[in-house]
């Protein structure tokens, strides 16, 4: 088997589409072969256990023909790079709405990007633009962030006449 083993936190997508999250490597007490055990990612997170040679089996294509995986279970990211990323894309986040110097400009950015602002995106944000939080969840932050904006934008744009 020239396959990486599975590693616990590890996320699989099984060839019929469905997505499943490693929990455990184990050992079958009777018979000592090296199983996996693994969760639904999504939905009523069943809990499953298969042997390691068959986690790691090609795709049966005789009673398979049409599945577009190679193997049973192929790996959907390492679960350090997703993280690894995720914390690149938000220093990049940070960085573009620090570079912008109109109240328009950075209201649009936090519209364009709600969905995916973090906690310390929202911390830095506000301390760049002087602003003193005092709101608990993330959407109240946001909320009083824009507020916060939309009131600069509304005075300051007056007093420039």
């Amino acid at each position: 088997m020239n396959r990486r083993k599975p590693r616990k936190g590890d996320l699989y997508r099984h060839f019929r589409g469905k997505q499943y999250r490693v929990l455990y490597l184990a050992v079958c007490a009777e018979t000592k072969e090296e199983m996996v055990v693994y969760e639904e990612a999504e939905g009523e997170h069943r809990v499953y256990v298969s042997s390691l040679a068959s986690f790691t089996r090609p795709v049966n294509r005789e009673r398979y023909p049409d599945a577009q995986q190679e193997y049973r279970f192929e790996l959907c990211r390492d679960v350090r790079e997703m993280k690894q990323e995720r914390q690149e894309n938000e220093e990049d986040m940070i960085l573009q709405f620090l570079d912008l110097n109109e109240n328009e400009e950075r209201a649009e950015f936090l519209q364009k990007h709600r969905a995916v602002l973090t906690d310390r995106f929202l911390t830095v944000a506000a301390e760049s633009m002087e602003f003193t939080e005092n709101a608990d969840t993330l959407e109240e932050r946001y909320a009083a962030l824009m507020r916060f904006l939309r009131t600069k934008m509304k005075y300051e744009s007056r007093r420039l006449r």
